[in-house]
């Protein structure tokens, strides 16, 4: 049933992104250590982010357009920080996801139709991998080049950081502004990795997973061919009991699954849905409202675009897990097996298939913390809660500046 590792570029960025921040599953002593190293450093680089853009925020609290800046780099460094914390916290459940993996999904030897479905899967998680990394590539580039072409023709005693370090230390005499302005770029492209890492995982998962439904879905349409010319023989009868047994196998594996991710990722999908809603709001009102430079302008548009492609693309894909999960019960259905003779295997045959039919009628789904679950109302929703909370924002400001 195995054959040659399957792997594409999607699974590689993922296994890079995730050793990189030290949250990959190791087979040796050695690259253990490397992950505990990783994992430290992940954290160090995290809580030294924090501290600069809180105090940022902290000295700038009476400027509402600069508080509003420094207020999204708090966010989004605090939400990388508590994904990162809570997988960890899961990380054997996340190893046993990954072997899950590996073992039913990229390293069995498909048919020619399965393949043509897999190769749909990989490119969309390809192409949904090179969006998020495009995105989150240029908002760090758009981090340093905002402080440069400030510095530009000014005052070697005036120049700035990427974000401005509150010390009463000559920071911007060399060559103390060069080390302090590579740790920075340094720690912000470990945060951007840390940032993705485990979304992109999440979504590549989750859309295989959906495709393994569909898969499945194939695979009990075609169960009953030949029924309606041999409803009388036994043996086919026998085989075609056999053959659920193993979709009821592959069904409860898949099942398996989907519980162990939603497990994993519940706590993660609940941040990114409560944190996503204020970041859009913030820069929403740092595009349309603050009285900002044009470049930081741009870092606003990259990260609610990011954000937005994010939700829309999660969602449809959670959408797409619940619909194709809850129509294993269908395909099931649809099928010939009343025609069957009533014979021992036919009875536990009529068994099995009302069980599936029942279990696909809680389909599988992706929470959020286990209070709802994620579809592509949830998207609407939060575009929703993301104008309420900027309008208020907005009256909010013209109401002080009236007055």
């Amino acid at each position: 049933m195995h054959s040659l590792q399957y792997t594409d570029m999607s699974i590689k960025t993922s296994q890079f992104l995730l050793r990189l921040t030290g949250t990959w599953m190791n087979e040796s002593n050695t690259e253990e250590s490397r992950r505990r190293f990783a994992m430290t450093y992940t954290i160090v680089v995290h809580i030294f982010a924090l501290y600069l853009s809180s105090t940022d925020m902290y000295y700038t609290w009476g400027d509402l357009n600069r508080c509003c800046y420094a207020m999204s780099n708090v966010l989004c460094t605090s939400l990388s920080l508590f994904k990162t914390v809570t997988v960890r916290m899961r990380y054997t459940v996340l190893n046993d996801i990954i072997k899950l993996a590996q073992q039913n999904f990229w390293h069995v030897k498909y048919d020619h139709e399965d393949q043509i479905l897999l190769r749909k899967c990989r490119e969309f998680c390809n192409l949904w991998t090179i969006c998020i990394c495009c995105i989150a590539q240029v908002a760090s580039a758009f981090y340093i080049i905002v402080p440069i072409y400030a510095n530009i023709g000014g005052n070697k005693s005036e120049r700035t950081h990427p974000v401005k370090i509150w010390l009463d230390l000559p920071l911007n005499e060399t060559p103390y502004y060069e080390i302090v302005f590579a740790t920075q770029i340094l720690t912000l492209q470990h945060i951007g990795a840390t940032y993705i890492c485990h979304d992109n995982l999440l979504c590549v998962l989750n859309m295989h997973v959906t495709y393994q439904f569909r898969m499945m879905q194939r695979k009990l349409s075609n169960l009953w061919q030949g029924s309606d010319k041999e409803t009388n023989s036994i043996d086919h009868t026998n085989n075609c009991y056999t053959a659920l047994k193993e979709c009821i196998r592959q069904h409860q594996m898949l099942i398996e699954f989907c519980e162990k991710v939603k497990y994993v990722y519940m706590l993660p999908i609940l941040g990114d849905v409560v944190i996503f809603s204020i970041l859009m709001c913030l820069n929403t009102y740092e595009i349309v409202v603050a009285e900002v430079a044009i470049l930081t302008r741009v870092i606003s548009i990259c990260h609610i675009a990011g954000n937005f492609s994010y939700i829309f693309i999660f969602t449809y894909v959670c959408h797409n897990l619940i619909e194709e999960s809850a129509n294993i019960g269908m395909a099931t259905y649809s099928g010939w097996w009343e025609v069957l003779p009533m014979t021992e295997s036919g009875r536990n045959l009529r068994k099995d298939v009302r069980m599936i039919i029942m279990k696909s009628l809680r389909p599988c789904y992706l929470s959020a913390g286990g209070f709802f679950p994620v579809s592509l109302e949830t998207s609407t929703a939060l575009m929703s809660s993301t104008l309420s909370y900027f309008t208020l924002m907005r009256e909010s400001s013209m109401r002080s500046s009236n007055e």
